[in-house]
Parts: C-alpha cells; sequence; structure tokens
C-alpha cells in the first residue's frame, strides 16, 4: 500500500524501513564509530526481507575510466547535496539486508565507514520464467570486501535522524574486479595498514562500563546493546539487568523495563534500584495499584536502613510512591488537580532554538505528560446500527460530568517534524497542509516503530477502525497498511488546545477517544487537550441509552468544507445540519454563496474604516442570509462571524448601544450552541459594558463566558462556589492571558476581589 503525503508518495514498506531503522539505531548525531555501526547492522538482519526477488546484477566494466581527481571521501560528502562530477570508492564490510531499499555498511580507502543504500535493485517476479531466475540477497551477494564505484550519489538524513549514501540508479554502481583494479593500484585502504592485534573478548564489566557511557550521552539504544552483551556472558549478572531496565525507561519500553526489573529481583530480591525500576515500569504500565504495593514495600525497607548513602533512592521513592497514588486517584476516580496540569502543560511547552536555528523542547519530551487515563463507568462501547461502533450512555448522564481522560498513543508536534530546510522552503500559506501532512506520516512510523518494539500493543491498537474489510488479522503482526488507515480514520489533530499562549499543533492517536462518533450539530460531548491528555465531558444532560458524539469538524464552516473532510474518513454524516445543507435547492446554495462573497468583500474595509453605507449593505446582506434558512433560524451559522464585525463597526462609529444589541441577539439565538465564536461575542459584550462604566452588568456577563471557557475543565461548581470562582479566574488567565486585564478592570474596584 501507498500513502500520500501532499506530493510525496510513500509505501508501507519504506515507513517499515525508517521504523525499523530507529527501533535499531541510536538516535544520536555524534558521529559512530566503525564497531558501533556494525553492531546496529546486524540487529537489521531480523526485519530483513527473505523473500526472493529478482535483482540486478552489477557488471564490472574492464575498460573503466575515471578521473581520479573526481574521487571523494566519504568524509567530504554534503547532506541533501547529489554529487553528480564526483565518484565514490568504497568497498562492502558488511552482508546486504533487504529492507525496502539494499542496506550495507561501506568503507572508503581513507577508513571512513557510512551506511549505503541501494535503491531499484529488486523486483517481483510477473511470471515463473522470472521466478525461476529469482535470488535471495544472501552473502553472496555482493560480498563483504567488493570494491564498487558509485556515481550520481546523494548524501542525506534517514529517517532515524542518522546520515546515509543513497544511489537510486543501478547503473551507477560499477564493481571493481582484477581487470581494473589497476586503476587504484596506488590507493593505500586504511584499514588494511591497522595492526593485526590479537582477538580479545571484552569482559562483563568491559560491557557494562561502555553500556554506562552511551548511557551517559543518552544513546539508550547502545547502552541496552552493551547491557545484553555482558548478560550473554552472564545471565545472573543483576547490575547489567538494572542498567538495562534503566535505559528501557528512557526508551518508554516499560514492559521490557518490568521484565528486566522482575529477573534482578529474582536473583537478588533486596536490589533497591531494581525495585524502584519495577514501580515505575509498573506505572507506564497503568498498573498503579501494583505500582503502590511495589514501592510501599521498598520503602518500608528503606526507612529501616540505616545507610546513609541510599538517601538518593529514598527521597526517588518517596516522590514516585506519592505520584503513583495520584495516578491511581486520576484512574479510579476521575480526580485531577487541573491547576497543577495546566501549570506544569505551561511549563514543558516552552520552545527554544537549537544551534541550527530549529524549534526544540526545553524539557525532554516536552508537552507530554505523566497522568492516568479515566473512564467514566457510566459509558460503554456498542454496536450503533449503520456506524460500526460507539459509546452509548448506560445510564443518565448530568451535564459537565468528566467521561474520559486519555493520554495519546502516540502524538506528533508539528516543529517536531519541520526542520530548517523545510522552514527555508514553504510559504506561509502553505505550512499548516504542509505540517498536517509531514504529521500523520510521522505518526504512522511512530505507532509502527512502537508496535516493533513492543508488539503486546498491536491488540489495543486494531482493535480500531482500519476500513480494510478484513475478515482476520494477525495481532501479533506489525502490518503498516492496517496502522496507516487505523491513522486515517482514527486520528485527532491538535485543534482544540486551550491554553490561547500556547501555539502548538499537531496531530496524535488516543486509542477510547476514537470510538465517539461524529455530529456536526448534535454533539453531546466536548472536548479538550492539554499536552498529550484529551479530556471529554458532557454538554448537556445525556440520557440513558443515547449515543455519545462530538463533531469532527466545527458547524460554522461550510458544508464543502465539512462533507469534504468527512468523505475522506468515509463518514456520510446525517446530522440536521447536514440534512438541511443536502436539501437546499441549488438556487438558495448559489445565492448563500454570492452572499457570503459580498460578506467577504465588505469585512477588510469595514475593518479599516467602518464608513456607514458599508455598514448598511452588510446589514442587508446578513437580514437576506437569514431569510435563506427562515424555517430553520437554529441552522444559520454563516452570520456569526459577519455579525460580530458589525457590532464591532457600531462600537468604532460611537454607537455602542447597538453593537450591545447585534451581539445580545445574537447570543441569545446560539447560546445553546457549542461554538468558539460565542464566547468571543459573549467577551465583547463585557468589553462594551466596560467601555459604558456599568460594570454590574461586565461582571454578569463575564461570569457567562468564564462558565463556558471552565466548566469543560473543572465541572460545574458543587460546594464552595467561591473557591470554584477563584480556581476558574486563575485558569482563565492562564488560558486567555489577555483577560488578566478585564479581571482586574472587573473587580479592582469591588471590595470582595479576594473572594472573587
Amino acid at each position: 500500500m501507498k500513502f500520500q503525503f501532499l506530493d510525496t508518495v510513500i509505501s508501507s514498506v519504506d515507513i517499515l524501513q525508517n521504523s525499523v531503522l530507529r527501533l535499531n539505531t541510536g538516535n544520536i548525531s555524534q558521529k559512530k564509530s566503525r564497531e558501533r555501526l556494525i553492531e546496529e547492522h546486524k540487529k537489521l538482519d531480523y526485519f530483513g526481507d527473505k523473500n526472493k526477488y529478482l535483482v540486478h546484477t552489477a557488471r564490472s566494466q574492464p575498460n573503466l575510466s575515471l578521473n581520479l581527481q573526481h574521487r571523494i571521501s566519504i568524509a567530504n560528502l554534503q547532506i541533501d547535496h547529489k554529487s553528480t562530477e564526483n565518484f565514490l570508492l568504497c568497498r562492502v564490510i558488511t552482508k546486504f539486508i533487504n529492507i525496502s531499499a539494499l542496506l550495507a555498511l561501506v568503507e572508503d580507502p581513507d577508513g571512513n565507514v557510512e551506511r549505503l543504500a541501494l535503491y531499484n535493485w529488486t523486483n517481483i517476479p510477473k511470471n515463473k520464467v522470472e521466478q525461476m531466475a529469482c535470488r535471495s540477497i544472501d552473502q553472496t551477494f555482493l560480498p563483504v570486501g567488493t570494491k564498487l564505484v558509485i556515481k550520481n550519489l546523494s548524501y542525506k538524513v534517514a529517517a532515524d535522524k542518522n546520515t546515509i549514501i543513497n544511489s537510486n540508479n543501478p547503473d551507477d554502481v560499477i564493481i571493481i574486479d582484477h581487470h581494473n583494479d589497476k586503476l587504484f593500484s596506488d590507493l593505500i585502504w586504511t584499514s588494511d595498514l591497522l595492526v593485526k592485534k590479537e582477538i580479545k573478548g571484552k569482559t562483563v564489566d568491559e560491557f557494562r562500563c561502555r553500556g554506562n557511557d552511551y548511557f551517559a550521552s543518552k544513546n539508550y539504544t547502545a547502552a541496552i546493546d552493551e547491557y545484553s552483551n555482558g548478560i550473554k556472558l552472564k545471565p545472573q549478572n543483576g547490575t547489567l539487568f538494572a542498567n538495562r531496565a534503566e535505559a528501557y525507561l528512557r526508551l518508554f519500553q516499560f514492559r521490557n523495563a518490568l521484565n528486566d526489573a522482575e529477573v534482578v529481583l529474582k536473583y537478588e530480591p533486596s536490589h533497591l534500584k531494581a525495585a524502584y525500576r519495577k514501580g515505575k515500569a509498573l506505572c507506564g504500565l497503568k498498573r498503579y495499584k501494583e505500582a503502590i504495593i511495589t514501592l510501599q514495600h521498598l520503602h518500608q525497607s528503606l526507612k529501616v536502613s540505616t545507610d546513609g548513602s541510599i538517601s538518593s533512592i529514598k527521597q526517588s521513592t518517596e516522590q514516585l510512591l506519592k505520584h503513583a497514588k495520584i495516578l491511581d486517584s486520576e484512574n479510579k476516580n476521575g480526580q485531577y488537580d487541573y491547576i497543577s496540569i495546566i501549570n506544569e502543560y505551561c511549563e514543558r511547552a516552552k520552545i527554544r532554538k537549537d544551534s541550527k536555528g530549529n524549534d526544540e523542547w526545553v524539557h525532554e519530551v516536552g508537552p507530554r505528560l505523566d497522568h492516568a487515563d479515566f473512564l467514566c463507568k457510566d459509558i460503554e462501547i456498542c454496536s450503533i446500527k449503520g456506524k460500526g461502533r460507539g459509546l452509548i450512555a448506560k445510564c443518565d448522564i448530568p451535564e459537565n460530568t468528566l467521561l474520559v481522560v486519555s493520554k495519546a498513543f502516540s502524538i506528533v508536534y508539528s516543529h517536531e517534524v519541520l526542520g530548517y530546510a523545510m522552514k527555508s522552503h514553504i510559504q506561509n500559506d502553505q505550512t499548516t497542509c504542509v505540517a498536517s501532512s509531514l504529521c500523520t506520516g510521522e505518526l504512522i512510523t511512530q505507532i509502527t516503530q512502537k508496535l516493533l518494539e513492543e508488539p503486546y500493543h498491536c491488540q489495543e491498537v486494531y482493535e480500531l477502525y482500519n476500513g480494510l474489510n478484513l475478515n482476520k488479522i494477525n495481532k501479533n503482526l506489525v502490518n503498516v497498511d492496517i496502522i496507516g488507515n487505523i491513522v486515517k480514520y482514527n486520528s485527532f489533530a491538535l485543534d482544540n488546545v486551550i491554553v490561547e499562549s500556547v501555539n502548538l499543533s499537531g496531530k496524535g492517536l488516543w486509542i477510547l477517544p476514537s470510538y465517539f462518533n461524529h455530529s456536526c450539530i448534535d454533539g453531546n460531548v466536548t472536548r479538550f487537550f492539554l499536552g498529550d491528555l484529551m479530556f471529554m465531558r458532557s454538554l448537556r444532560p445525556i440520557l440513558k441509552g443515547e449515543e455519545l458524539l462530538i463533531c469532527y469538524r466545527s458547524a460554522d464552516s461550510s458544508y464543502e468544507i465539512r462533507s469534504r473532510y468527512l468523505k475522506s474518513i468515509g463518514i456520510d454524516c446525517q446530522c440536521r445540519l447536514c440534512k438541511l445543507d443536502k436539501s437546499e435547492a441549488p438556487k438558495t446554495v448559489h445565492r448563500r454563496t454570492q452572499l457570503l462573497d459580498t460578506v467577504e468583500k465588505l469585512i477588510k474595509p469595514l475593518s479599516n474604516d467602518p464608513d456607514s453605507s458599508l455598514i448598511k449593505r452588510l446589514e442587508k446582506t446578513i437580514f437576506e442570509l437569514h431569510d435563506l434558512r427562515k424555517e430553520h433560524p437554529e441552522l444559520e451559522f454563516d452570520t456569526l462571524a459577519p455579525s460580530k464585525i458589525l457590532a464591532l463597526a457600531y462600537r468604532e462609529n460611537g454607537n455602542q448601544s447597538k453593537a450591545l444589541s447585534i451581539l445580545k441577539e445574537v447570543y441569545s439565538s446560539y447560546k445553546n450552541v457549542h461554538l468558539e465564536i460565542i464566547n468571543g461575542i459573549i467577551f465583547d459584550i463585557v468589553l462594551l459594558y466596560i467601555n459604558l462604566k456599568q460594570m454590574e452588568e461586565a461582571r454578569k456577563w463575564f461570569d457567562i463566558v468564564l462558565k463556558r471557557l471552565v466548566e469543560p475543565i473543572l465541572g460545574k461548581c458543587m460546594d464552595d462556589e467561591d473557591k470554584w470562582k477563584k480556581e476558574a479566574l486563575y485558569l482563565a488567565e492562564k488560558i486567555i492571558p489577555a483577560l488578566n486585564s478585564t479581571v482586574k478592570q472587573l473587580y479592582n474596584d469591588n471590595d470582595n476581589m479576594e473572594n472573587a
């Protein structure tokens, strides 16, 4: 299967290759040693394609003539530069492995080693004759020691962020045999001059030390390899298992970390670090009660110890135990400290520039927050006629009930895939589209990598709708075609990030929220994001047996935009709004388009100079738009934005009473519709009342917008109204920092400012 990302087509095999490379190679920028590159390459063999193919046969050229002045060293290759005049002389130092491309390591005469990817060398046989000519990629294909001349090569940074030499045309690769080796008879291969020392096997301690060095440089993949090599020599070495467990934790491979920690505790029950890492791994696996028990036992052991050297792990254990209890409470009761979480999110979402001018997180993993999932016991997944599966209320559910909190299975932020080269070539109006497409491709790759690392995750991911109508899925096999389609139909864009000052975009996969079906206008569940956490609450009272619905596309967007998106993910929406849009006569649709074009032409002049004649034209246009849907006024959203502009134009002309009248009428008509623009309209009403010095009215309307902003986060005020109001004001100012000045205006002259 092939996936289209803007003007780039990537096959599922390419995505698998990228994921395998990332899985088996350390994501470290510094140059790797020959030994380390060979170690990483060996691991790829497990994932190599063992099928037989028609393989291009490279031929030697006895009469080869080359200008030796154009020979280039690996050390002089430039990233993203295709070398058309120069050629690379190299020789193969590992067997080739087939993963989309043919991959091997090569060295040049100067001793520089690099990865080589040969593309377009294999073909699937089309008939029996071709099948007979097929062969496997084995030790006999361009065997170790083969000297190659490569023309028209390119030097890239691969998906695992390590460099690689690419050759796309088999005819650009020439084998150097004994007939033309005289061309390079004066060249001496540096590696041949190395003194052949007696090969001495490394000791367990040497593997441990090398692993520790890699760990210190944050190359956790390499550290795991070194610890694993030591474990092969001494399978009961607790230190190596404990160290490897910590490296797995840094890579968020919690199942692997738990397995290693338990091996240590089997042989050394009193191993403190292993017990701590077991607790940490259990938290990562969402097994909070087991984590608490493990950490409580460890805490008791540490309390009775008089060893002063364990103060650090004692403190860490106390902190982790406290955090595990918080996670357990979140998971079981849906009790979240929203103020703390928003503060944590704002701190972790900070971005700085790296040495190349690219954006990077200040915090190591950015706004990926360590909090638990929650599922309200009053909802369940059921089969929905004509929709597949969805969520149903098991009993009556009050308004603003917390239904689901879900941590992303995987999330990609736009700046994580928009590198320097991308930024310099993309126009501003293209950035959103490009970022979305790149995020989708990166999300598929990251999920594939995660499933390769820990295949037990396949079970929950493959339960999601994939649109392929497969009768049976092997839930233990990583299948990129399935993963790609699951992302297509189930991923969420970060389109409701509630903190205005943190401008993050991206895309992610959340498992449980994927079961919520869509309605443009009749949604009864709202969602918002804090980092990689999605929070979902009921918008209104929901009756027993009623389906829980969210809105994938805002109802105030045009039918054309909504339907195009919904059709792309296989949805034929039958909500009241879509039925009305479909049923309208072409003449009505055409007239609405004309009127909206008129509105667009009036908006810019009004923003600069609210001329009275333009105001009258806008009023007339708004009236006619209303009239087109006079039978369904509650489904007429095209006038919301123009009405707001009209009110502001009256305000600029000094007629604040008229502006208030327009905005209050809009609010009255649409106060039960949960659209973001309504909050803006209420806030404009607040500002108008402040200008008119009618502070009591301003506070009344501010309370309305405050509840609309904060109730989806905190829920309704149940007990202490003063405490709720104080927390609500704090959160509102965090969400929209511009509110700070308004709050001061509203409450500075109020004796009860502190209570408010």
